[in-house]
């Protein structure tokens, strides 16, 4: 009963460790997606850690919608070139 005690407290500690790498990204996909442009997402994205770390499905699905923030942040400050958008004008009025 102790050993699968032992081994129970020695997975979850694992798990625990994994957890922390998507918390922090987590963290770090909620900074971005609070920000309002381009250049703010830019910036708290640097806070991710470089170095080596295992990715997990839980990881891997934080950095997805980190993306997905920051092309939202992208398409918002992209100029429209489309030709029949409003311009703020009122000379295409017939």
């Amino acid at each position: 009963m102790r050993r699968l005690f032992a081994m129970s407290v020695a997975i979850a500690l694992a798990a625990g460790c994994r957890d922390h790498e998507a918390d922090q990204l987590a963290k770090i996909r909620d900074a971005v997606c609070k920000c309002s442009s381009a250049s703010c997402g830019e910036a708290a994205m640097k806070a991710i850690p470089q170095d080596e770390h295992e990715r997990s499905r839980r990881t891997q699905q934080v950095a997805r919608e980190m993306l997905d923030c920051m092309a939202k942040l992208y398409d918002a400050g992209r100029p429209s070139t489309d030709p029949d958008a409003a311009t703020g004008s009122d000379s295409a009025t017939p």
